[in-house]
């Protein structure tokens, strides 16, 4: 038997033994060391992200391998993993132009498939036929490797960001995926990173990591201080990296002529915005989105951290047992700390 973290309605998650999962010939079993703490964890809790119940949820893990079906190659018993969580069809649109990460018929382990919030945890055939079981150098911990999805979609959102060397560079935001984008930004030798956050604590963490400018929106003029910054032209790229509807809406007057918006944070389901389409027009903005990653991009943060250009070490707030997940989802649900993670083995 196991323990698990078990959703069984909207407000109603549960802590129980579950048996460990069996695995087919053409499946594996891991062992899992830690589960990050989502913001889509919290949506499940709150009945805006509808799954079916119950669910062992937790989409974020790290662990070892533990049982290996016989069908199963290029795998190792002890093997330190991390599991890519979202499945592709291979056979849609998206997919046939390369765009898995937008895959229109995907399942996730931790919505659709139980998850990581477990001591063990089973992945399915699909997920390894899709290369979504990534190894973990040995210069990564397993904490790091547990919030590795996350940093994978960041990476994500800077590949739509499109950024070269001497960009002036916008992140609206400094949570956990904001100072992701700090981080991950290094891979181009930006002329300036500036942070736009409310939260002092994060504005300065933010500073640590490397940005050149970071501003209060509440007390400073965000728009001016980027144009001061700018000789007037604006920034070359600005990602949005929370979800409020009018921030969205202030922000894309910090863009220069040709640069790029976009789109990283979701917004509440209906949301909508006002934006003056001539300033797209006559400054022919590319407006974009970023929306997941893939395991490829996975195994790209993972050579980032490996090699020492990426620095996340500071990003977890907290490690709690199954038990205390409440204070680790209230955590992230009121900003508190960067990341939490779940340690299914701790009392």
């Amino acid at each position: 038997m196991m323990k698990a973290l078990v959703f069984k309605a909207p407000k109603h998650f549960d802590v129980e033994e579950r048996p460990i999962p069996s695995y087919g010939e053409d499946e594996l079993l891991v062992k899992v060391r830690f589960g990050g703490v989502c913001g889509t964890d919290n949506r499940i809790y709150q009945g805006t992200k509808v799954i079916q119940a119950p669910r062992i949820t937790g989409h974020e893990f790290s662990g070892t391998i533990a049982g290996i079906g016989a069908a199963v190659k290029g795998y190792h018993l002890g093997q330190r993993v991390s599991v890519y969580p979202m499945i592709y069809c291979g056979k849609c649109h998206c997919c046939l132009e390369g765009r898995t990460n937008i895959c229109v018929n995907r399942t996730t382990i931790g919505y659709e498939i139980d998850g990581g919030f477990a001591q063990y945890v089973k992945i399915p055939k699909e997920a390894i036929a899709c290369g979504n079981v990534v190894e973990i150098p040995d210069n990564v911990s397993d904490e790091v490797a547990a919030i590795s999805e996350p940093i994978a979609a960041a990476y994500h959102g800077i590949q739509q960001a499109a950024l070269r060397d001497g960009d002036t560079f916008v992140i609206v935001g400094a949570g956990p995926i904001g100072l992701f984008h700090v981080q991950l930004s290094k891979s181009v030798r930006l002329g300036k990173l500036i942070v736009i956050e409310p939260i002092a604590e994060k504005r300065e963490m933010a500073r640590e990591m490397g940005a050149d400018i970071v501003i209060d929106p509440v007390n400073e003029d965000a728009k001016g201080i980027i144009l001061d910054a700018t000789d007037g032209r604006g920034a070359d790229s600005v990602i949005i990296d929370v979800g409020v509807p009018s921030v969205l809406e202030q922000s894309i007057a910090y863009v220069k002529k040709g640069g790029r918006f976009v789109i990283f944070a979701g917004n509440p389901v209906g949301s909508t915005v006002t934006l003056d389409p001539n300033v797209i027009h006559y400054k022919e903005l590319v407006v974009t989105g970023s929306s997941s990653s893939s395991a490829d991009n996975q195994r790209e943060v993972f050579r980032l951290l490996s090699s020492g250009k990426v620095d996340c070490s500071r990003m977890v707030s907290g490690v709690f047992p199954l038990e205390d997940w409440q204070t680790a989802f209230e955590m992230k649900a009121n900003y508190k700390g960067v990341k939490t993670i779940l340690d299914p083995w701790k009392e």
